[in-house]
């Protein structure tokens, strides 16, 4: 479901935002356990790196439909609490907050300056993945078939339900077999765009680096997914 937040305070015009730039950083194993208690380790450890801001507010939805506005501090274990669902904790900063910290700042410098819209997601849902960039059709491994997909929204990506069949053949979706097509024609193994946790950043435009230059900052995600992947999604509309 859409996400809705206030990203700006009156000197910070939301609607001169424009087209930005959307990282993903997901473990490079869908089948790798993600388990709560690492994942709000993640969180915690990036407000504690001043990533994130631990004196503003935090916003958690779940995919039933639950939203509210918790203070950072608390938001941690709001995301433990959220055992056999789908949830995700997101904050905007901006990198001229005093002492706001930018893993992408190179020689110092916020790169760009701007905003960081920060949102962990966490599926904890036997039989469901995030797919973080929505397919348009998927490409069937068991009869070959181009079966256009709309699967249901989750902040800025999608949730795919393994247990329920995806194509008219009725065959269930096989990560490892079956392909997805993105809007921009780019086609995948499921496998390799589907994960049970990621975290998305959303800035300006793109940094220069294609990995963190923040070797702290890398490593408190590294602690918690492992090796990872990027995938990014340019030139799209701001979170809602």
């Amino acid at each position: 479901m859409p996400v809705t937040r206030e990203r700006v305070d009156p000197q910070r015009d939301h609607d001169a935002l424009g087209l930005v730039h959307r990282r993903w950083i997901l473990p490079d194993d869908v089948q790798r356990p993600m388990p709560l208690q690492v994942l709000a380790r993640l969180w915690r450890g990036l407000i504690e790196l001043r990533v994130l801001d631990g004196a503003a507010e935090v916003r958690l939805v779940r995919f039933n439909g639950e939203a509210l506005e918790l203070p950072a501090t608390a938001s941690a274990g709001a995301l433990l609490a959220g055992a056999g669902m789908a949830s995700l904790v997101t904050q905007v900063v901006w990198t001229d907050e005093e002492g706001r910290r930018d893993p992408y700042a190179i020689d110092g410098e916020p790169d760009p300056e701007g905003f960081r819209d920060y949102t962990l997601y966490a599926v904890d849902v036997p039989g469901r993945v995030l797919l973080p960039i929505a397919p348009v059709a998927r490409l069937c491994a068991s009869c070959g078939r181009r079966v256009e997909v709309d699967l249901p929204r989750f902040g800025e990506g999608v949730l795919l339900d393994l247990d329920q069949p995806v194509c008219t053949c009725g065959a269930k979706a096989d990560l490892g077999r079956d392909k997805a097509e993105l809007r921009n024609g780019a086609v995948f193994l499921l496998e390799e765009i589907c994960c049970r946790a990621a975290l998305s950043v959303e800035l300006a435009r793109a940094p220069e680096s294609e990995e963190l230059p923040d070797a702290q900052v890398a490593a408190v995600i590294r602690e918690t997914f492992g090796a990872t992947d990027e995938l990014s999604d340019d030139a799209v509309a701001p979170a809602e």
